[in-house]
C-alpha cells in the first residue's frame, strides 16, 4: 500500500451517519489515503452500505466486522492492521470539514518535516470543530505541545489528532475481560510523557455530539466500564495530573463499582487511599444516586 494516511472510523449501528463520513471522505481533492471501517457487531445494513461504496471505487476501503467488543478494541486492531505511516480516527458520526482536508493535512506535514520527523514527536493535532460552533485557536506562537500542555497554555476546542503509526503501536489501549472501554485520554496521557505533537491550526473534522454517543452517557460509560476508569484515575493520581483528592475518590469509587478486590493492590499510592477511603466510599455512594 502506497497510501500516506489511514484514516480509521469505528462504527456501531451508525448506517444513519456514515453517508455523510462517506460522501466527505470521496470529495477529496486528494486520495492519499485509505478508510479502514472496523464495525463493532452491528446490526443494521452498515455491511451493505460499505460493500456498495466499495463497488463504487470512489476511494480505497477496507470493511472488518468483528463480534462486539468495544471501540477501544477496534481501534488497537486498526492500528495493528494500518499499513501507513500515518493513522487519524473520525469517528462514524463525523465529517471532514473541506475536500481539501488529507491534502492541506499532508502538505502541512511535508513542509514541516524537520519538525514532523524528529523522534520526540508522535503525531499532529488540529482541530475538531462542533457542527455550527464556534473554533477555539492554539495560543500563539507554539510549533510543538504535548496534548496536556496545549490545553494547559489556554487551548479550551475539541482536538483533531493524527499519530504516527509506529508510534501508536506501542501504545494500545488496555484491554480488559468484561469491559469495552478504556478513555482516550489514558493513552494520550501516556503519550506526553514522552512525545509533543506538531500543532496544524487547521479545521480537520467536523463533530457533533448526539443521544447515543459516549459524550452524551459519559455515566453510563463509567458503570459499564470500572477497571477501566480505575485505571485511568489511578494514572491521574500517579502522574499528578488535576485535583489529587478527587482523583483519588474517584479511583476509590471505581474499585468498589468494580467489586473485585483489588482496590488496595491497584493502587499506587496506597498511603493517599488509606487517608481519602471514607470520602471514596461517600464517592462512591455519590455516583450510585447519579446511576440510580
Amino acid at each position: 500500500m502506497d497510501k500516506k494516511l489511514t484514516i480509521f472510523t469505528p462504527t456501531y449501528n451508525r448506517a444513519h451517519t456514515l453517508p455523510a463520513l462517506y460522501q466527505s471522505l470521496s470529495a477529496q481533492d486528494s486520495h492519499d489515503f485509505h478508510w479502514l471501517v472496523i464495525d463493532d457487531g452491528s446490526s443494521d445494513n452498515t455491511d451493505e452500505l460499505i460493500r456498495q461504496w466499495k463497488e463504487e471505487k470512489k476511494i480505497e476501503i477496507t470493511y472488518i466486522y468483528q463480534e462486539n467488543s468495544g471501540k477501544t478494541r477496534a481501534h488497537n486492531r486498526a492500528v495493528q492492521l494500518c499499513q501507513t505511516p500515518l493513522f487519524v480516527c473520525v469517528d462514524s458520526d463525523d465529517i471532514l470539514a473541506s475536500p481539501t482536508a488529507v491534502s492541506d493535512s499532508l502538505n502541512f506535514w511535508n513542509d514541516h518535516a524537520a519538525l514532523a520527523e524528529r523522534s520526540d514527536v508522535s503525531g499532529m493535532v488540529s482541530y475538531k470543530k462542533m457542527v455550527n460552533g464556534t473554533n477555539a485557536e492554539f495560543p500563539d506562537g507554539m510549533e510543538l505541545s504535548t496534548l496536556a500542555g496545549l490545553y494547559a497554555a489556554g487551548f479550551k476546542g475539541e482536538a483533531n489528532l493524527l499519530f504516527k503509526t509506529e508510534v501508536l503501536r506501542h501504545y494500545l489501549f488496555p484491554e480488559i475481560e468484561g469491559e469495552k472501554f478504556v478513555t482516550e485520554d489514558y493513552v494520550h496521557n501516556q503519550l506526553d510523557q514522552t512525545y509533543q505533537l506538531l500543532l496544524f491550526p487547521y479545521t480537520f473534522q467536523l463533530c457533533e455530539y448526539r443521544s447515543d454517543g459516549f459524550t452524551w452517557n459519559a455515566w453510563d460509560v463509567l458503570f459499564k466500564n470500572p477497571k477501566g476508569y480505575r485505571m485511568y484515575y489511578n494514572q491521574l493520581v500517579e502522574l499528578g495530573k488535576g485535583a489529587r483528592r478527587y482523583n483519588m475518590q474517584m479511583y476509590i469509587a471505581c474499585s468498589l463499582l468494580a467489586g473485585d478486590g483489588k482496590t488496595f493492590s491497584e493502587c499506587s499510592s496506597k498511603g493517599l487511599l488509606l487517608l481519602l477511603f471514607p470520602l471514596g466510599i461517600w464517592q462512591y455512594f455519590k455516583l450510585r444516586r447519579r446511576k440510580w
